[in-house]
């Protein structure tokens, strides 16, 4: 029998030629990898399936299975196709670690209260919010608080000046630089705070300086910081628009050891230059006041409508050297914003870098427009535009293209009902109808006083 066997030829199978469209239903077994198994679920992939897990901290690790070369993220896509239930069950799923910390700028709201106001409540948080106006409602933060060091306060202050004047030129930088200089002299020795007023009064009654070995006259330097005293008049004069959100110490009872933190920009204008002056000092602010480097706890920093940080570059300064400083301080950027087509991304290296930042890109669905644009910016490929360009079937509500690293999914976002009940933002556009017997809760647990679960 052997001898019967042993001339015959080996069998051979005809090749099966297809395209890859057709491939997945003729080997439905066969899927990418994932990425790694540790984190917390998002929802599940498309097409083959699986779990979706994420967790930037994670795919950082050098023993992850494809390591990220950061940890920040930028979510894009139209409004009322789930960016904000996105990250809000993220964070609800993220403060089950004990290692975790949120920090939340919420930009967007109805009725004077921000998209997180119930998520808060729910927690037991009271949120941060800042009033425009000097009514005196709202919380103050201040740009020469003593937790920022003082070569950051003038990086600050020039920021601030540059956004409400417009570019400085160098006389009236150094006129900015001696004004704050005097103000914080004048504050240790009065043995307080210094604040916006002191750096104000040092620019329209300042005392002569010298620029190397040459005398600058207190009239000089009345005339070379002039654009500067005119700016920070807007945000010192009890009857200005702008008075009371940075004039004066920092309010008490900003607990930034919470490990959630939600400041509700809910009543300031998306318009004008409200919104950019608080990015200003809020990063920085941040920075040095809520960023470690002496414990392990992983932050996030959530910032809606980020446009505002991206479209001004005296802002987009600060905080791509936030950015860059997170690998070293454990910190997750996530930037949140509607497109790419208005920002004038080539006229704003500083824009550009924060983008190229992110390692991991959220795209929702988009017009065919702007899809084309984040397409060609981001290096997608033909057939993600194509499901971002498709609303009603491959990119409907609650799906998004991700892109992590190198690759590229389609990805379902899946929410318990108790998350649906608490990130639902658009109550006032639908019809309430009666919660399905079907479908999995979730317990919300409150955040204890001093950080705990």
């Amino acid at each position: 029998m052997l001898r019967m066997i042993l001339p015959q030829s080996a069998t051979r199978r005809r090749a099966v030629r297809t395209t890859t469209m057709q491939a997945c239903g003729l080997y439905p077994a066969v899927g990418a990898p994932s990425l790694d198994p540790r984190g917390v679920i998002i929802g599940r992939e498309i097409y083959s399936g699986r779990a979706w897990i994420y967790d930037p901290f994670v795919l950082y690790d050098p023993t992850a299975r494809e390591r990220l070369a950061s940890g920040h993220v930028l979510v894009l896509g139209k409004s009322g196709h789930g960016k904000s239930a996105l990250e809000k069950t993220y964070v609800l799923r993220q403060l089950r670690f004990r290692n975790r910390s949120f920090c939340i700028l919420d930009a967007q709201g109805e009725d004077g209260r921000g998209e997180w106001d119930q998520i808060a409540r729910t927690l037991g948080i009271t949120p941060i919010r800042l009033v425009y106006g000097g009514s005196g409602q709202g919380v103050r933060l201040n740009p020469l608080d003593p937790r920022i060091p003082a070569r950051h306060q003038f990086r600050v202050l020039s920021s601030m000046v540059e956004i409400l004047a417009g570019a400085l030129s160098s006389e009236t930088d150094f006129a900015l630089s001696q004004a704050h200089s005097v103000a914080l002299r004048v504050a240790a020795s009065e043995k307080r705070v210094p604040v916006l007023s002191d750096v104000h009064n040092a620019l329209t009654h300042p005392v002569a300086a010298k620029l190397g070995q040459r005398e600058i006259s207190a009239e000089d330097l009345v005339i070379w910081g002039q654009p500067a005293s005119l700016a920070l008049d807007k945000l010192c004069a009890p009857n200005r628009e702008l008075a009371g959100l940075f004039n004066g110490p920092t309010s008490e009872g900003i607990d930034l050891d919470a490990r959630l933190i939600v400041f509700d920009l809910a009543q300031l204008p998306r318009e004008g230059v409200a919104m950019p002056l608080l990015m200003a000092v809020i990063g920085p602010w941040l920075r040095f006041g809520w960023l470690k480097e002496d414990d392990d706890v992983k932050r996030t920093l959530i910032v809606e409508e980020a446009w505002h940080i991206l479209s001004h570059r005296a802002v987009a300064r600060l905080f791509e050297e936030f950015m860059r400083y997170g690998r070293r301080l454990g910190l997750s950027f996530w930037s949140i914003l509607h497109h790419l087509g208005d920002l004038l991304i080539a006229d704003a290296p500083e824009a550009a870098a924060i983008l190229k930042l992110s390692a991991t890109r959220v795209i929702y669905h988009l017009d065919q427009h702007e899809a084309e644009i984040t397409a060609d910016y981001l290096q997608l490929p033909k057939w993600a535009v194509a499901a971002i360009t498709d609303p009603a079937n491959l990119c409907a509500p609650g799906r998004a293209v991700w892109q992590v690293g190198k690759r590229v999914l389609l990805v379902e976002h899946i929410r318990s009902q108790t998350e649906i009940q608490l990130t639902n933002t658009d109550s006032r556009m639908t019809e309430k109808r009666t919660a399905p017997s079907e479908g999995f809760t979730a317990p919300v647990v409150p955040l204890r006083k001093g950080g705990g679960l």
